[in-house]
């Protein structure tokens, strides 16, 4: 396979995102080592149906390092005593690391790499609340803490399921679709009839940068790659990125739909400068293209911005969504078809 070493690769290859439907993780993982094995990027998937737990916010609260939680009515509280949803959370996620495990132990060829899924540090910190009820994002000092506890917690996390297996490579995905809100001063209060004070860039940054650096701490030899999911239709697109980017984000996940000639302009300098973009490029349950379609449209606007061929190896294709709505043969469907797009282009690559 085309690689620098374990945590950089320069080869076209597919994964997906983590949310898969049903309750029943085996099932999924039957999928996802079927057709995400290598040389493609499996996940550990997330099954959302199980309910109080298992979703965005409290799979991600799970993670808080040293921080209990429980969930009320406004939603999930830091800082307290473990309720009982919040037991029931850990032992979700404590159950998925154990059945990866489970499942990646017998395979022939051991595994090596694999892309979590969690809620960004700002999105978490907008989405919890401290234990008077007001969102921990009111709160200097209670958002410094829960990112600080949060970094701490996703590493332990990847070094968990690296000593229950022979992972070494990890891509964390992070989903930062309140980071807009986060810095536009749009959040509402727990009230709702006020919105809280915007945070500043600087605090943002600064506060990345250091969730970044415990993630991406080399000491443990586990290689760790970030990449942030940002909403592309966003008009502020392009400033959110410069400041994650600032912050030491080399890799993010992109929607050609919203993009415009500027937002496309400025892929192209995240890929001049050793970016790696995930691109969303198939729509589960709906008609796929042909793969010389499907491909054309990813080259052409490619190779209007100036980039070569052989500059492809900084693509990995994804769905265009999740498959928590799909059934397993649609998933299959969806992953095959995006394979044959992404094994054309990597021929591209080798031929340039």
């Amino acid at each position: 396979m085309p690689e620098e070493h374990l945590g950089q690769r320069t080869d076209v290859f597919v994964t997906s995102f983590c949310q898969f439907p049903g309750t029943e993780p085996l099932e999924i993982h039957e999928v996802v080592r079927g057709e995400l094995g290598e040389p493609n990027l499996a996940v550990l998937p997330q099954l959302v149906d199980r309910g109080v737990g298992a979703d965005a916010v409290g799979r991600s609260a799970t993670l808080l390092a040293d921080l209990g939680f429980d969930l009320q009515p406004h939603g999930w509280r830091v800082g307290v005593n473990d309720g009982i949803d919040a037991r029931r959370a850990r032992s979700i996620l404590r159950s998925d690391e154990n059945l990866l495990a489970d499942v990646l132990g017998p395979e022939q060829k051991p595994a090596q790499r694999i892309k979590l899924s969690v809620l960004g540090p700002w999105s978490l910190v907008a989405s919890v609340y401290l234990s008077n009820g007001e969102r921990s994002i009111s709160d200097h000092g209670a958002r410094r803490d829960i990112i600080a506890a949060y970094a701490h917690g996703v590493r332990e996390h990847v070094a968990r399921l690296a000593r229950a297996t022979t992972l070494r490579s990890f891509t964390v995905q992070l989903d930062e679709s309140l980071i807009g809100d986060v810095l536009d001063g749009t959040i509402k209060t727990s009230s709702g009839y006020r919105t809280l004070r915007s945070i500043p860039r600087s605090e943002v940054r600064s506060a990345y940068q250091e969730f970044l650096k415990v993630l991406t701490d080399e000491s443990s030899n586990l290689s760790v790659q970030p990449v942030v999911n940002l909403p592309t239709a966003d008009e502020r697109w392009i400033e959110r990125i410069d400041l994650l980017n600032q912050a030491g984000i080399t890799a993010m996940i992109v929607d050609p739909h919203g993009l415009n000639h500027r937002k496309w302009e400025r892929i192209a300098g995240f890929v001049e400068g050793a970016g790696q973009i995930f691109l969303q490029v198939l729509t589960p349950k709906l008609p796929a293209p042909g793969v010389v379609d499907a491909v054309h449209s990813i080259l052409r606007p490619w190779h209007q911005l100036g980039l070569s061929d052989a500059q492809l190896g900084s693509l990995t294709l994804m769905p265009r969504g999740d498959f928590s709505s799909c059934s397993s043969s649609e998933a299959v469907d969806t992953l095959q078809k995006l394979q044959t797009y992404a094994q054309a282009l990597e021929q591209t690559r080798v031929d340039a």
